[in-house]
């Protein structure tokens, strides 16, 4: 099943443990990494951009996830991969409005999280490594995306 996981943290060092967690599921072959950022939320609100991957560049919809995370997001990508097609906007429009409110509400001032684009078959996986270290996992399955269920 192809998602998108918002995992977030009280602070950078658990972020970091998880964001190895994550990418040891990757190399473990439990899950594909599509590609991932790590964020911070600042005290203004601001979402940014601390880490991108070294697997390539987000897709629209995860940068227009991104930007949704507060009003004023400071999404520091690379100028090329700052664009965002009107398919990303849509998607991100059907879908369930919740799951934006439910990062939002977790992903306080100073909270740190991972935004990762993942493959995986059994999602109890991925929570049982990273819900130990302390991350609070949220996840949006890509036919949620297309499909959204009524409200």
């Amino acid at each position: 099943m192809h998602c998108m996981l918002v995992v977030v943290f009280e602070n950078e060092t658990d972020a970091t443990a998880g964001k190895t967690e994550l990418l040891n599921l990757d190399h473990e072959g439990i899950i594909s990494v599509c590609g991932y950022a790590v964020i911070v939320k600042n005290p203004d609100d601001a979402v940014a951009v601390t880490q991108l991957d070294s697997y390539g560049t987000l897709s629209p919809f995860a940068r227009t996830f991104l930007e949704s995370l507060s009003d004023q997001a400071d999404v520091a990508l690379e100028a090329g991969s700052q664009a965002s097609d009107g398919t990303a906007h849509l998607s991100l429009a059907k879908t369930r409005k919740s799951f934006i409110d439910d990062v939002r509400e977790v992903l306080l001032p100073h909270r740190v999280a991972i935004v990762a684009e993942v493959e995986e078959e059994w999602p109890p996986v991925v929570d049982s490594r990273l819900e130990p270290i302390g991350g609070i996992v949220f996840r949006w399955t890509m036919s949620e995306v297309q499909h959204p269920a009524e409200m």
